[in-house]
C-alpha cells in the first residue's frame, strides 16, 4: 500500500543507517521561529558553523490519530538555502493542494480528512528540529477504511497484516496471481516467469537458480541481480549499441510464443542496426577529423 521507502521505516520505526533526506555537511544548522500560515511555512534557519555551506530544509506533515491510515510523516515541500558562516534567513516553504489530501478509493477522488496536523519541520525524515500544529476543515465524503478491520495498516507493521485486512484494503477478494498477458519492454527479465516461450522460462529458471545460489553463498552477485531486475528495453540501452530496440521488440515476441516473428526482428533489426552503426561511426570519424 503506502509503506514504501521512508514512509514505511519511519512508521515502523525501523532503524536505518541513512534516514530519508540525510546528508553531510561541514558546516552546522539551527532551525528557529516556526510559523504556520494558512497557505505554508515560514522558518529562520542559521548556519552557526565556522564555514559556509548549504542546507536543504524539509517539511513534513503527518495527522495523529488519523480516521484514514496514513505514514507518520510525509514530505510535502523543501527548500534549499545557501548560508555564509554566521548568516540567517527565513524561508517560506507553501502549502500546496496535495499537502493535507489523500485518496479516497471509495469516492475515487482527492480529499482532505477534518483534524489537527503536525507540520514538522528539520534536516531528514529523522532530524525534525520544529513542530507545530494546523487545524484543517476536510471535504471527505465518507471514509474508506475501518481502523478495526485494518489493526496493522494503522501502526504500519506489514509484517503482521493478514489476508483479511488485505481482503478489508482491496475490498474485494485478493487476486489469484494467475497472469495470461503478455509480457512488454517495460517488463523485467525475471518476469519471463509468466512467458509463454518454454526457452525464456528455462532462462528465467536458470538467472534465478544462479541468484539463489550466490545469496546461499552470503556473497549476492550484483551482475546476475542486475540483469535479473532489468527490463527488456534495458538490453538495448546496456549493450552499446550491439542491440537495438527493434531487436529488443523482436525478443519480447520470442518470450510471448511468437519465435518465428521474434527471430525475424532480432535477424533483421541486427543487420540494419549493423548498418547504422557504421554510418554512424563514420559520421563521428568524419566530425573528429574537421574538429583537428
Amino acid at each position: 500500500s503506502i509503506y514504501v521507502g521512508y514512509r514505511y521505516y519511519d512508521t515502523s520505526k525501523v532503524r536505518v543507517q541513512y534516514p530519508f533526506g540525510f546528508g553531510l555537511s561541514y558546516t552546522e544548522f539551527t532551525y528557529s521561529d516556526l510559523i504556520i500560515e494558512e497557505d505554508g511555512i515560514k522558518v529562520s534557519v542559521t548556519n552557526t558553523g565556522d564555514r559556509d555551506g548549504a542546507e536543504v530544509v524539509q517539511m513534513y506533515v503527518g495527522l495523529p490519530n488519523a480516521i484514514v491510515f496514513r505514514p507518520e510523516k510525509e514530505l510535502k515541500g523543501f527548500a534549499k538555502v545557501y548560508l555564509k558562516a554566521g548568516e540567517s534567513r527565513q524561508l517560506r516553504i507553501p502549502f500546496d493542494d496535495k499537502t493535507f489530501r489523500y485518496w479516497n478509493i471509495k469516492t475515487g477522488q482527492w480529499e482532505i480528512e477534518t483534524g489537527t496536523y503536525q507540520i514538522m519541520v528539520g534536516a531528514s525524515v529523522a532530524d525534525i528540529r520544529l513542530t507545530g500544529m494546523t487545524e484543517r476543515t476536510g471535504n471527505s465524503k465518507g471514509y474508506p477504511y475501518n481502523p478495526a478491520k485494518m489493526p496493522y495498516y494503522y501502526t504500519g507493521i506489514v509484517q503482521k497484516i493478514s489476508d483479511e485486512e488485505f481482503r478489508e484494503l482491496l475490498d474485494r477478494e485478493i487476486p489469484n496471481g494467475r497472469w495470461s498477458g503478455n509480457l512488454e519492454i517495460n517488463d523485467a527479465i525475471c518476469q519471463m516467469y509468466y512467458a509463454k516461450s518454454r526457452l525464456a522460462r528455462l532462462i528465467y529458471r536458470c538467472l534465478t537458480k544462479m541468484k539463489k545460489k550466490s545469496e546461499e553463498q552470503g556473497k549476492t552477485d550484483l551482475n546476475i541481480l542486475f540483469i535479473y531486475n532489468m527490463p527488456f528495453r534495458g538490453i538495448a540501452k546496456m549493450t552499446g549499441g550491439a542491440v537495438s530496440m527493434e531487436m529488443v521488440y523482436g525478443i519480447v515476441d520470442a518470450v510471448n510464443g511468437h519465435f518465428m516473428l521474434g527471430v525475424k526482428k532480432v535477424v533483421g533489426g541486427y543487420f540494419r542496426n549493423r548498418r547504422n552503426n557504421k554510418k554512424y561511426e563514420k559520421l563521428l570519424k568524419g566530425a573528429g577529423g574537421k574538429c583537428r
